[in-house]
């Protein structure tokens, strides 16, 4: 078994990605323990964030699909910021359809999810850190069904001027590879509300 950090995740409009890419830019630099939204990491709300067996990703994609099939695009609003342990994340407010989109997400990976481990995760630039693992193992049992708190994770920074509130529209999905920091990776698979 090999296993694969995977973020069932929504992707941004352009105008927000935008947004979160230049809020990105006022945080901490790689070399300073940072990150930057480029052409390979994408700023995005995760759905959910799991590990499965790399040679199951082909029936994930498939379980996956009907999640999506009916699902209109989503109108959602950003209504503050929040810092964490290292990170600091624009608050999504929670909605019916989210919530939902989110639970279906769950309940089509629950046969899939596996044990996994540093390697699982992309690791062409810098590993993941043991933080990273730990949020997958745990996302299932922290952060799921009645504990989901939709974000979008900004950077890491201590003390970020907080953005305006905003509203926007998403409709596409992807399905990626994780790497450090829980960042979105190599898109897997796509899908459009």
């Amino acid at each position: 078994m090999r296993p694969v950090a995977i973020d069932v995740a929504i992707l941004l409009p352009p105008a927000t990605r935008d947004r979160i890419a230049e809020l990105n830019a006022a945080c901490a630099a790689p070399a300073a323990g940072g990150f930057r939204f480029d052409a390979t990491r994408h700023p995005h709300i995760t759905l959910g964030q799991h590990f499965v067996d790399a040679d199951a990703l082909e029936a994930v994609r498939a379980a996956l699909a009907p999640t999506f099939e009916t699902e209109l695009p989503l109108d959602l609003r950003i209504t503050g910021t929040r810092n964490g342990r290292a990170t600091w994340a624009a608050v999504i407010a929670p909605t019916a359809a989210l919530q939902h989109l989110h639970e279906g997400v769950l309940d089509a990976l629950a046969p899939y999810e596996v044990t996994g481990h540093p390697d699982a995760f992309q690791v062409n630039d810098e590993p993941a850190r043991d933080a990273d693992v730990q949020w997958v193992t745990r996302f299932r049992r922290d952060s799921a069904f009645d504990r989901f708190a939709p974000h979008i994770t900004i950077g890491v920074s201590s003390a970020p001027a907080p953005p305006a509130s905003w509203r926007f529209t998403a409709s596409d999905i992807a399905l990626c590879r994780l790497g450090r920091f829980c960042t979105c990776r190599d898109h897997l698979s796509h899908w459009t509300l």
